[in-house]
């Protein structure tokens, strides 16, 4: 008989975001298989609607610390015996320090995910955290697969850590079809949307969404947008949406579909243009880098190549989509939404998307000697920096440069002994 799977899912928290709806979809489409799923995570938002679902939730704070907090393994190693945790799915790099140790130990396989299409988030780690130096390639090196929503995040980290092509899978992130409702096709574009974390990387594409229903509102009477989200940027935007009418920010919301079926247009990046396509509404890219664009069945599969971030595609004149917009009839609108929706049923549908192939832990447990070890050197070098910044020691500081070489050679030698680079 084969063993039940018992999936444990971690990332940082379960507020409204793409990874964190993409993790609830995933977790759907395995319980639908009949797998047991947990989720350590900080609580949030969606931990009600996931706790409905049957999923527990192990509530876990993870700090962004420059060590691995092996004072917290045995407490994580425990909660995996008692669940009788099988395979562990880690979707963020925060908790890697947190969950790599106990996956060695244990020997139980992990499945490393990347989720992120914007590049520079592992060099970032590993400059402002130099204990992702080791963590990063011993964590990709030994994943079961690692699995990269699209082919660009593949070959950056193949860039950087050179593992075997054979090593990734493809499998972008997901919709659980039958959360979408769709309702008859609109006749007039009145009501648009944006769903996003008010975050400062978003702001472009915000502004840029805001700017472009402000320029319709002037042409289209009775129009409204309706922004749905929160974060730190939140007051700013606020001010920004000042210079428009009929703007109404609505916080965070746990129901996005639900939310998705009041609007005739919505403008994004990412995920949410996936869930506007799944409920049939019209779907405007408004991309990081300032792109705007309509999905059509012109654009859709290049748009989905890079996760619907509208950062491979071509500039379009927002006088060209707001002349679009106003002169759309029904069944336009009609033929627009349903090409989109054919799509991504077919090839964004979780049920076919679920990562189901075998894993392995074949890994040794000498890599928690090079966690350890790994600790006490980014001690002793912390301590080394502190006396050279705030000492001021000339000779001191030629000696600690020299001693900080040493000890970085010494952590090269230990890992390559361990894993080939």
């Amino acid at each position: 008989m084969k063993k039940k799977r018992n999936i444990l899912m971690c990332l940082e928290q379960l507020n409204i975001g793409g990874i964190e709806t993409a993790v609830l979809t995933l977790c759907k489409g395995y319980i639908r298989k009949g797998y047991n799923v947990y989720i350590a995570a900080k609580n949030g938002i969606f931990t009600e609607q996931l706790e409905k679902m049957g999923v527990e939730i192990y509530p876990i704070k993870y700090e962004f610390i420059n060590y691995y907090p092996l004072e917290k393994m045995e407490e994580l190693v425990e909660f995996c015996k008692e669940k009788k945790i099988s395979e562990i799915h880690i979707h963020q790099y925060p908790c890697i320090l947190y969950w790599m140790p106990v996956c060695m130990k244990l020997k139980i396989p992990y499945v490393a995910y990347v989720h992120s299409i914007v590049t520079g988030t592992p060099q970032w780690f590993m400059q402002t955290f130099p204990v992702y130096k080791t963590a990063l390639p011993i964590f990709f090196e030994n994943a079961s697969k690692i699995v990269c929503i699209a082919e660009s995040t593949r070959n950056e980290i193949d860039s950087l850590f050179h593992i075997d092509h054979n090593h990734y899978k493809i499998i972008p992130n997901s919709l659980n079809m039958e959360d979408f409702n769709i309702i008859a096709p609109r006749s007039d574009i009145k009501t648009f949307g944006i769903v996003s974390r008010l975050s400062e990387e978003k702001m472009l594409s915000i502004k840029n969404s805001i700017d472009l229903y402000i320029e319709y509102s002037k042409i289209k009477k009775n129009t409204k947008l309706l922004i749905a989200g929160d974060g730190p940027m939140l007051k700013e935007l606020k001010e920004y949406a000042r210079k428009g009418k009929n703007i109404k920010f609505l916080g965070a919301i746990s129901n996005i579909p639900e939310f998705i079926m009041q609007l005739d247009a919505l403008m994004g990046v990412d995920r949410c243009i996936l869930e506007a396509i799944a409920s049939k509404v019209f779907a405007i890219i408004s991309s990081y880098d300032g792109k705007l664009n309509i999905v059509s069945n012109n654009n859709i599969n290049k748009a989905s190549q890079q996760n619907f971030s509208g950062m491979n595609l071509e500039v379009t004149n927002p006088k060209d989509i707001l002349t679009k917009l106003q002169k759309i009839t029904k069944s336009e609108y009609e033929k627009i939404t349903n090409d989109n929706y054919e799509y991504v049923n077919t090839h964004y549908n979780v049920d076919n998307n679920l990562y189901m192939y075998d894993l392995n832990s074949d890994f040794t447990n000498d890599y928690l000697r090079v966690f350890k070890e790994t600790n006490e050197y980014l001690k002793t070098i912390e301590t080394l920096d502190y006396e050279l910044n705030y000492k001021k020691n000339n000779s001191l500081y030629a000696k600690g440069k020299r001693f900080i070489k040493r000890v970085y050679n010494k952590i090269k030698r230990t890992i390559k002994k361990i894993i080939k680079y």
